[in-house]
């Protein structure tokens, strides 16, 4: 019998707060998600994970610092720190959608979906594996309120698109 296939999880509250066992209970899995984090827990994560399967997902909580003059800037950096993690393979999310900015505006989601392109661009050059699942979070240009809890942390079926596109693409090895 081969043992289970091990994943860490690492990134901000959306893989802190997903409940791993629950998806993938035919995997070994360890969550070092934290809330609140962004690149600086990136670029200091120090556990071993090279024997993992690594899935990273970050840059939400980076977005009040960041624009159009230093976006450039902050994707070599975003790539440098998901290149930096030893693993067997790296899945890579992009940096999901938002709801939780003034009214209805959707000025802060087209702002994520060009750092996320400037970011693909850059890691398709890469091992890296892009998991683009960025569209099927929007609903006219916001994050579909059918997929978060409270305009930003996701629920189960934001949850089930991460786990759908994750595993279509473990599929293929």
């Amino acid at each position: 019998m081969n043992p289970a296939p091990k994943f860490a999880f690492i990134g901000n509250s959306h893989i802190a707060y997903w409940p791993l066992e629950a998806y993938f209970p035919e995997w070994d899995c360890f969550n070092y998600g934290r809330p609140g984090e962004g690149i600086d827990y990136v670029e200091s994560f120090g556990e071993d994970v090279s024997a993992c399967k690594v899935v990273v997902q970050f840059g939400s909580n980076d977005l009040y610092g960041l624009n159009v003059d230093n976006m450039e800037e902050y994707t070599q950096r975003y790539v440098r720190a998901v290149e930096a993690i030893t693993a067997v393979k790296t899945y890579l999310f992009p940096i999901l959608p938002r709801n939780d900015y003034c009214g209805d505006s959707t000025a802060v989601n087209r702002f994520i979906a060009t750092l996320n392109e400037m970011i693909k661009q850059k890691i398709v050059k890469t091992k890296v594996v892009y998991l683009d699942v960025f569209g099927r979070f929007l609903l006219n240009g916001r994050l579909n309120p059918a997929l978060t809890i409270d305009d930003l942390h996701l629920n189960a079926a934001g949850y089930w698109l991460l786990v759908d596109e994750l595993i279509k693409n473990e599929d293929k090895k």
